[in-house]
Parts: C-alpha cells; structure tokens; sequence
C-alpha cells in the first residue's frame, strides 16, 4: 500500500509517495497533491509501473545491451529473429528495458503494418517476446511489454507453388548461376520441403550417402528430423562432397554458412521469368507435388516436418482433385461396362 507524507519546506510544501515492493522502499515527491494521490493511485493498479520502479535490472539494463546478452546466448537457427531485434534496438537501443511499454511497442507494430503482413509483425512481436523472456528467467524480472498485445489475424490462403514448366525452367537457370550450389540447394529444397535455413546450415557430417538421409538436429519446432534424399540429390552432393564443414560455406569463409545468396537466386528467377515467387513458396512446391501425386496430409505433415496437422491443411484442396481425378479415372465409365 502506497502512502502520502506531507513536506514542509522553505518553498512550500511538497508531497512524498512511499511504498513497499519486492522487498523494496520506494519513494517519489511531488509539488502538488494531486499528483502525488494520482501517483499513489497508479502504483497500486499498475504492476508494470510497480516493477520497474522497484527492478535494479528494469531500470538500469540498456536495452541494446540486453539484446546483445540474448544473442550471445542463443543458439537457435533462425536469423531473421535476430534481424528484427536488431530493429527494435533501432527503436529502443537507448532506453532501459523497463523504459519499453505496451503502448510504445503497439505503436511500432502500427506503423509497421503500413508496408508489412500480418504474419510478418507476428513474428516482430514474437522476437521482442522472447527478449523478455529470456529476461525474466536471467534476471528473475516480471515484466513483457509484448504483453497483452494481440495476435494480428494471419491470412495463409496465398500457397503459390511451380508448375511443371516453371520447375524445368527454374532448374536450367539455376544451373548456369554463378554460385555453383545454387542448383544443389533448390533441388533439395524441391524433393525434401526442407526451410531455408534448416538446408544451408546442413554439415556434411550430417549427411549418411548409404541410407540417402541428412540428419538435422535441431529445426525451427525445437525437433530432429530426417530428410530422405533423392538419387538426384545424392549425385549432386558427392560432386561437392567434403570431409568436415558446412555443405553451403560461405564462398569466402567456409566456417560460415552462405546465409544470404539471394542475389543469386533472384538472378535466377529473372532468367526463368518467375515472378511472384520466394525461396519458401519451393517447401510449398513440394508438398503441392505431394499432394497431387496421391500423398496423404499425414504423409505431407512428416515429409514437411509440421507437429500439426492443421499447419497441412492448406494443401487439403490438392489431396481431394487428386483422389477425384483417380475416382472419375477409375470408376468414371461403370455403367458401360
């Protein structure tokens, strides 16, 4: 319970709030009453207020400085998390982690959503998130301005896939790139609908040629999995094949993986005449093959590496064209026979 002590000075009387949290005095004057009962009134309904106030780390960790501690620690295998802290440390980098608020956070997102999708400021919320989270379990603070703000409704109709002839294209124009794995790459991304980064940050010790199988570690669910590898895909390996490394090293640092070849891969895209079209919609491409060769949802859930089933059911449409164009195939002329 906060309480309100009346000051008398030379210049006047001034009022201190005093409370108690987390084991913690606090005390703040002021000039007029009033705001001193506003204040008194406001602690005592606003917990983050009340925690920030009371925090050595809420009110003294810089922001920026906190994002750097996060991304030393995290070991995850998703860049882009780290490209969108990187710009809320453009936003926040100099306030203190206590200093960030909802209001401040949902503004941000606001003004993002002018040139942004919805799934997109999903995934900004969610890297700002697990900042505080992160947080909380380092330094025993209770506090996430990410709090509270709702998910943006995410609209997943647009499924775009290759054709027969766009695929043909697309691998004669990969072939002929200047980075020479460029062809290997889209190809496994074809036959395997494997992510981006689970593909590029593939070592070689991970790879088994006798049972045609990568081993990934750790993908974007927190789960192993085993990609099958084709024929076409084995052959392609053993032409680059290495003792140790990175399967796709950095073509100047081979202890790094080559993350950003997208120069090279929209050069090929321009040379097909493909538009509308990202590396991703290629995980698409291959569970609409899938679907339209007779795979099950399940069947396209396991090759995709999905935990559920509900994330398969935007190539449901495909599985039920197939299954009707093998029922009219089959049983189409019944009452002739």
């Amino acid at each position: 319970m906060a309480t309100i002590q009346t000051r008398k000075g030379k210049s006047g009387n001034t009022y201190r709030v005093e409370f108690m949290r987390n084991g913690s005095r606090i005390s703040k004057s002021f000039k007029l009453k009033k705001e001193a009962q506003k204040f008194a009134a406001l602690v005592l309904v606003d917990d983050d207020l009340a925690n920030y106030l009371t925090n050595h780390t809420l009110t003294t960790l810089k922001f920026s400085d906190a994002v750097r501690k996060f991304l030393d620690q995290d070991n995850g295998q998703d860049p882009s998390k780290h490209q969108r802290l990187h710009y809320w440390v453009s936003i926040f980098g100099n306030l203190t982690v206590g200093k960030v608020t909802r209001q401040q956070v949902k503004a941000e997102l606001k003004r993002l959503s002018n040139d942004k999708a919805p799934a997109t400021l999903n995934r900004y919320k969610a890297a700002l998130g697990s900042l505080y989270r992160y947080l909380s379990n380092e330094f025993e603070i209770d506090y996430n301005p990410v709090k509270g703000i709702q998910q943006y409704a995410e609209n997943n109709a647009r499924t775009r896939f290759l054709t027969d002839e766009e695929i043909q294209n697309l691998l004669i124009k990969v072939k002929q790139s200047q980075w020479h794995q460029l062809y290997l790459l889209v190809l496994m991304a074809l036959t395997t609908g494997a992510r981006r980064t689970e593909m590029l940050s593939l070592k070689w010790d991970q790879i088994n040629f006798k049972t045609k199988t990568a081993h990934l570690e750790e993908t974007k669910n927190g789960e192993q999995r085993i990609l099958t590898l084709t024929k076409d895909v084995i052959s392609e390996l053993l032409k680059h094949r290495r003792a140790i490394g990175y399967v796709f090293a950095h073509p100047e640092d081979p202890n790094k993986y080559f993350r950003n070849f997208d120069l090279y891969w929209r050069a090929a895209l321009k040379d097909a005449k493909i538009t509308d079209f990202r590396f991703h919609d290629l995980r698409h491409t291959c569970a609409s093959m899938l679907a339209m060769n007779g795979a099950s949802l399940l069947e396209i859930a396991q090759v995709l590496g999905h935990k559920s089933i509900t994330m398969t059911q935007r190539y449901s449409h495909l599985c039920v064209e197939h299954k009707a164009n093998l029922t009219d195939r089959v049983f189409g002329g019944i009452i002739n026979a």
